[in-house]
């Protein structure tokens, strides 16, 4: 199974990643959790939000990072491989055919982005905290969750720092560490908003620039959207709306809701400096296209007049003026070639082109 334990003075920190038949028995019959609440995660249906029960408090957060999909090999056992007809069973298929995703590394330095393609995608979280637990169900990405279940594991001193407190406050701290790595990506967004105007000075390739410039408002929506509702949560928190997370802890939701709202503030920067350098490069764009459909434009009024002469005595009808002899098809080409040098200078003068 991949569930994985640490217990101190009695309370459990449940670690389970990759959902399969075995952990969705053992959160359903061991622990007492809802059905509905387990095929909730496994169809990813649910947006972040906060649920109490009777025996325990369920919190559900949609957290961005920059993802690279890979499809989840972890669970391959023959149970299940087989065809099942029960909800659970149909779960853990939907589960199967779900792509898990890699976060993005650590940043060693915010100057340099090496692939500026790169999406961001959503790793969902979900907290169950009942009296003496707490269970962390997510996609097994090496997310901060691992590394402190990891330090709980080594020592007695982290086991003691994030245990001792109870399973609220342990889900505090691993709130926390999650929320915080929302702001590397925020850094990265707005490295990529510098490089696109860097981009747009030096006039590099325009397919280039809309690319960059499509993927990052695109990163930047979806952004917007995981974190809107964290920050209503955490507001309610904070305000004591939920007795069972809150207690001693109640001010150190506080601390979350306040890096939420840095990084809204900052997203919100970064929108509007996306939006304001996509309608420049728009402006730059329709501008450069009205220049060619101008010099196109002049070209077709001067040549409209000679297609027209030359049309007509290329009818070959008797009695046209000028069309009796070379002398007069000379003094036909002048006339055409002054009507053009007019056009052009009229065109000049009112600085058409």
């Amino acid at each position: 199974m991949n569930i994985q334990t640490v217990k101190f003075n009695n309370i459990s920190f449940i670690n389970i990643t990759n959902l399969g038949e075995l952990e969705i028995k053992y959160l359903k019959k061991d622990l007492g959790f809802s059905l509905l609440h387990i095929e909730d995660y496994i169809n990813r249906t649910q947006s972040s939000k906060i649920e109490i029960t009777k025996d325990y408090a369920l919190i559900v957060l949609d957290i961005p990072s920059f993802c690279q999909n890979h499809h989840n090999g972890h669970n391959n056992n023959k149970t299940d491989q087989k065809k099942s007809k029960s909800p659970i069973d149909s779960a853990i298929n939907i589960s199967k055919a779900t792509l898990s995703y890699m976060p993005f590394p650590h940043f060693a330095s915010h100057d340099k982005i090496h692939d500026k393609k790169r999406k961001i995608f959503t790793n969902q979280v979900d907290f169950f905290i009942g009296k003496d637990y707490l269970v962390v169900l997510h996609d097994g990405s090496p997310l901060p969750i691992n590394n402190i279940f990891s330090l709980c594991q080594k020592t007695l001193h982290a086991r003691n720092e994030f245990l001792g407190q109870g399973p609220v406050y342990l889900a505090y701290r691993i709130i926390d560490a999650l929320v915080d790595t929302c702001f590397p990506i925020v850094n990265n967004l707005s490295n990529m908003i510098d490089k696109i105007d860097k981009e747009l000075e030096e006039r590099e390739s325009d397919e280039k620039i809309l690319e960059d410039i499509s993927i990052t408002r695109r990163n930047i929506v979806v952004f917007h959207t995981l974190i809107k509702p964290i920050i209503s949560l955490f507001k309610h928190l904070k305000e004591g709306h939920y007795k069972s997370l809150n207690g001693i802890i109640q001010p150190l939701w506080g601390n979350v809701l306040d890096h939420l709202q840095i990084i809204w503030e900052r997203v919100e920067d970064n929108r509007e400096l996306i939006e304001g350098i996509s309608e420049s490069n728009e402006s730059f764009l329709s501008s450069k296209t009205n220049k060619v459909i101008k010099i196109l434009t002049v070209f077709s009024a001067i040549v409209l007049p000679l297609n027209l002469i030359a049309s007509i005595y290329g009818m070959n009808i008797q009695g046209l003026p000028f069309a009796q002899n070379v002398s007069s098809f000379a003094i036909l080409l002048i006339i055409m070639f002054t009507i053009a040098g007019s056009m052009l200078i009229v065109f000049k003068l009112k600085r058409w082109f």
